[in-house]
């Protein structure tokens, strides 16, 4: 593919249906994608409108989005979004109940009712109150700017988008003083690993078991 003129600029709400009509398209068969590109929306404007400190940076051709970055310090990336969205999503599963025979929904769908478990455990114990956006904040500072997201549109991929979201999102972590950064990445997904190795990121190894855990230092 010939040198594209690429335009990476930061996200803001009016480009989230772009933006999740890009992660449908770029994860066909990711748990997310199959509750609807609504619910695709809601979860990239939780990521903006939460208790994070987010960098969301867009690459543009000819002002049609191609790739996105969602990067920074997230803070309930995915409780908040359940917590705020339960009777929605519970919308979507009801009107899709195939998707309980998916074993990737279904995978997902433990782990979120998990999450949500931990939430009201939480309530119970800070007494019956709503959440807000401050329970979702550390007390701890965080040492690690994180990659929560990234995609490039399916007709654009190898030539160099997601390189250069990467190294924008690589950038603005040294610029705000970071000493490294982190991601999460499907083990199963080798085209995905060979990509961030070659970045100079590496695997986070526990008890001789990798889960998809990898770190980048900064030095």
């Amino acid at each position: 593919m010939k040198e594209l003129n690429i335009n990476i600029r930061p996200l803001n709400q009016s480009d989230l249906p772009a933006v999740a009509l890009l992660h449908v398209a770029a994860f066909p068969n990711s748990a997310l994608t199959k509750l609807g590109v609504e619910a695709v929306r809601r979860y990239y404007e939780w990521q903006l409108i939460g208790p994070h400190d987010v960098d969301a940076l867009g690459a543009f051709h000819n002002d049609r989005l191609v790739g996105f970055c969602f990067a920074g310090i997230f803070r309930g990336a995915m409780s908040g979004f359940l917590q705020k969205n339960w009777l929605f999503l519970t919308g979507c599963v009801l009107i899709r109940p195939w998707l309980i025979l998916n074993p990737i929904f279904r995978e997902r769908t433990t782990l979120a009712i998990r999450i949500l478990r931990r939430l009201l455990r939480q309530l119970i114990r800070r007494r019956p109150k709503a959440l807000n956006q401050s329970s979702f904040h550390s007390s701890k500072p965080s040492k690690s700017y994180g990659i929560l997201s990234i995609a490039v549109d399916p007709a654009y991929q190898g030539s160099g988008i997601g390189r250069m979201l990467m190294e924008c999102s690589e950038a603005i972590a040294r610029e705000r003083g970071f000493s490294e950064m982190d991601l999460t990445v499907d083990p199963q997904n080798e085209k995905a690993i060979r990509f961030y190795e070659r970045l100079g990121w590496e695997k986070v190894v526990n008890a001789g078991r990798w889960t998809g855990r990898m770190r980048k230092r900064l030095e």
